[in-house]
């Protein structure tokens, strides 16, 4: 079983990436799918109708 998660890489909800989860998937998985070569700090934030 696998679902597709759509994440927003910036603010503006212009950069976007889907990342594929399963029942396993953690938060740290995702941030670490997102996250740049050598980029620094990360954090997963969620956006509830638009706020």
């Amino acid at each position: 079983f696998q679902m597709i998660l759509t994440v927003f890489l910036s603010n503006n909800e212009q950069i976007l990436t889907e990342v594929p989860i399963t029942p396993e998937t953690t938060c740290r998985d995702v941030v670490e799918f997102c996250k740049e070569p050598g980029e620094g700090s990360c954090h997963l934030a969620e956006v509830w109708r638009g706020n």
